[in-house]
């Protein structure tokens, strides 16, 4: 979801096969402690391929997701590994974001208005290989919506830092949602997606990198929903890596297997 990379980065798959398994792991699904949940993502993996990626190669990803909850705290991570058709160069890129939430912690209602909970958390980014090292770590609070039904709609508000002496702190603004649309009883349909709002880090400018996904439930057509969805995902990234006028844009195909 959040590539954060260049088409710099080169190296072995097979030498990064420890970390990918490594995120596997972290992210591996457990049971949910509550059973008022509304929103249950579990984990999921999603093949996506996208054309002229950059005026590059075709870019094909495999994302491995996972959301769970265990009493009052909750995290969300994915791991993408990435590589353009020539199997030339792939990259292993990950993202953890690990929260507490105030409602359940204290044991009473922490809401205001439309906001159903208030969280404290933070999270970090990780790029395997590549040019030179590339790790964020981020801090702060972040805001949940009340939704009739399932779903989630959700805004984090964080403190964002680069490694490296050269780069600022500064902000990131990520407003986020998973939404059930049922179309009819057997056309499911569910719009997902994010957007990253990140300042200025001292080199480069501020940016921003969107990927909504609108995806229809196949299983839904035989009897079994929530198990496999196809859809496109368009990912659109205005001053990539944080480069005045470089943007970026491509519609992809995207299945997504819920495990």
């Amino acid at each position: 979801m959040h590539p954060l990379f260049t088409n710099s980065v080169k190296f072995s798959a097979k030498k990064h096969l420890l970390p990918l398994l490594f995120m596997l792991m972290l992210f591996s699904p457990h049971k949910q402690a509550f059973s008022q949940v509304l929103y249950e993502g579990g984990s999921n993996i999603q093949l996506l391929y996208g054309r002229h990626l950059n005026q590059s190669d075709d870019l094909v990803t495999i994302t491995f997701e996972h959301f769970g909850m265990t009493g009052a705290f909750e995290h969300f991570g994915f791991a993408d590994l990435s590589n353009d058709v020539t199997l030339a160069g792939p990259s292993l890129y990950s993202e953890w974001y690990p929260k507490l939430s105030l409602s359940r912690a204290t044991k009473s209602e922490v809401a205001l208005g439309p906001i159903s909970d208030v969280l404290l958390g933070g999270g970090v980014n990780v790029l395997f290989g590549g040019d030179e090292d590339f790790f964020v770590y981020l801090l702060g609070p972040a805001f949940k919506f009340r939704l009739p039904g399932q779903g989630l709609l959700q805004l984090e508000t964080f403190y964002y830092k680069q490694n490296g002496s050269e780069y600022e702190g500064t902000y990131q603004f990520t407003p986020s949602w998973d939404i059930p649309l049922p179309a009819s009883e057997k056309v499911h349909l569910r719009f997902r997606g994010f957007m990253d709002f990140i300042g200025d880090r001292g080199p480069g400018t501020t940016q921003y990198l969107t990927q909504p996904q609108l995806l229809l439930d196949l299983g839904n057509l035989r009897g079994k929903p929530g198990k496999v969805f196809a859809g496109t995902e368009w990912r659109y990234w205005h001053n990539v890596v944080g480069l005045e006028g470089i943007n970026e844009s491509v519609l992809q195909v995207n299945v997504l297997f819920q495990l």
